[in-house]
């Protein structure tokens, strides 16, 4: 939460200089939206399009309510790398395995050109007074005062820190790309456990919606044409076919996404043990590598890749407990939550989704090979001993 109450607090800015303004309201959509939109004399009102039922159900809500009022709800496909009506098969018929489904795409789809920015026009006076009082009053909740306090608290374990702003982001990519060349090594460092470069980080952005992946992959791009294409920029760009994939297939399944059989009706482990999942979730597991990676996860809301397949293999394999609490506990504890690639990829390690075969993580062969000298269990508290 209070990543993206510095994503708004920032946008407010933006709109400001631009002598607009920005009305943060909190409630039901199908509710506030409306509302808005009435008070404004507006007759449409654009959004996202929602990946999930829940979410959906939201979105479908609001659209009536709008609809009543005389107001039009338009939904733009811009969440993902590739538009969905670029794809060269309808959802329903989305390749259950990823690499069929990477195969097709890029043989025959393209990335769209970025959108200009829109000009801001500036607002009245009195219209700008009333979105700023509005939107202070949302703004200087109690709850959402304590978040924003809450995320300016970092761990000094922490080898990363996130602002949610969209500037920061853009910061981000630069340095990370364009300052350091980190991009041009990714396949070689993305498997890092500590440091802030082992991988671009900019996950955190694109789950808030500040960062496109389209922008991403125009940079990618870019940095190709001016600098190397090699196996490590194309492999960030396979990354950002990965994310599109889970999200494509959580519209797809909906709810069989969060069903324990996975979307393939599997039969999953789904062990109900309470305490087992509470050592988890607070590293307490007596495993140095799985403990070290949930303190840091508790600590920073941020996990490497390798790290989360441990763990979660470790969770729904090694000790048989429900999938989906790891899940969920994934979905509140990461400042990089995304549906699609959060309750995707869990099913694909727990062995109820899309993947062919059956794995399970050695914990200890694989902190051998990636944390070799212990450095990783060390920084977060465990014993360096595997």
């Amino acid at each position: 939460m209070g990543h993206l109450l510095q994503a708004i607090e920032e946008l407010r800015e933006t709109w400001r200089s631009h002598g607009s303004a920005l009305f943060v309201v909190r409630g039901d959509p199908w509710e506030c939206v409306p509302a808005l939109a009435a008070q404004l004399g507006v007759r449409q009102v654009h959004t996202a399009p929602c990946l999930a039922f829940d979410e959906r159900r939201e979105n479908e809500m609001t659209e009536r309510a709008l609809a009543a009022a005389g107001v039009k709800l338009l939904v733009h496909d811009e969440t993902t790398m590739i538009a969905v009506d670029d794809l060269p098969f309808a959802i329903d018929h989305l390749p259950e395995v990823f690499s069929n489904f990477r195969r097709l795409v890029e043989k025959s789809c393209r990335v769209r050109a970025l959108l200009a920015v829109p000009a801001l026009a500036s607002l009245a006076e009195g219209l700008r007074a009333e979105a700023e009082a509005s939107s202070n009053a949302t703004m200087a909740t109690a709850d959402l005062m304590e978040a924003r306090e809450a995320v300016v608290i970092t761990d000094p374990r922490a080898s990363f820190t996130v602002h949610g702003g969209r500037s920061h982001g853009l910061a981000r990519m630069q340095r990370w790309f364009w300052e350091t060349d980190c991009i041009a090594r990714y396949k070689q460092t993305r498997d890092g456990l500590v440091g802030a470069d082992f991988s671009s980080r900019l996950s955190s952005w694109l789950a808030l919606g500040t960062l496109s992946p389209r922008e991403v992959a125009a940079e990618i791009r870019r940095y190709e044409a001016e600098r190397v294409a090699n196996d490590s920029t194309y492999w960030l760009f396979f990354e950002l076919l990965w994310r599109d994939y889970f999200h494509f297939w959580v519209r797809r399944w909906q709810g069989r996404a969060f069903k324990a059989s996975g979307v393939l009706g599997r039969t999953p482990c789904g062990a109900q043990d309470r305490e087992a999942f509470l050592r988890w979730c607070e590293g307490r597991t007596g495993e140095p590598f799985i403990d070290a990676s949930m303190r840091e996860l508790a600590a920073t809301g941020q996990l490497s890749n390798r790290a989360r397949q441990n763990v979660a293999s470790w969770l729904a394999r090694s000790e048989g407990i429900d999938w989906r609490w790891g899940a969920a506990w994934f979905e509140s504890q990461l400042i990089d939550f995304d549906v699609g690639p959060n309750w995707g990829n869990w099913q694909y390690v727990a062995g109820v989704g899309n993947d062919p075969r059956n794995r399970i993580f050695d914990v200890r062969a694989q902190a051998q090979r990636y944390d070799e000298d212990g450095a990783y269990r060390a920084r977060w508290g465990a014993a360096t001993g595997a």
